[in-house]
């Protein structure tokens, strides 16, 4: 209607709707809050579940190791002591030893 092309693709859909709706501050607060996030009162699968979300919404694209120690960092310190005395080579391994440590 305002002689503009039309979008014809997802993601220029998505860049524009996400330009449109979102705040300017959007993406650094999703960062912020990726970076700081810790268990807290949070159950371990609560925390697994708020991880791997803020995780997508961030498109993170990181080592293994570094999803892990991010995930390992915001681990209340009594499961993280557990944690850390078992062997474990991936997150999917981390997240049910975290599982099993808190139950």
């Amino acid at each position: 209607m305002e002689g503009k092309p039309k979008i014809k693709s997802w993601v220029k859909l998505k860049k524009h709707m996400d330009k449109r709706f979102l705040p300017a501050t959007y993406k650094q607060q999703l960062y912020l809050k990726v970076t700081s996030l810790q268990q807290g009162s949070m159950k371990v699968e609560e925390y697994i579940r708020e991880f791997e979300l803020l995780q997508i919404r961030c498109a993170l694209r990181e080592e293994p190791e570094q999803t892990i120690a991010r995930f390992l960092k915001g681990l209340n310190s009594s499961i993280l002591e557990m944690v850390k005395l078992q062997p474990f080579w991936t997150f999917k391994e981390a997240c049910q030893l975290a599982i099993k440590v808190e139950k």
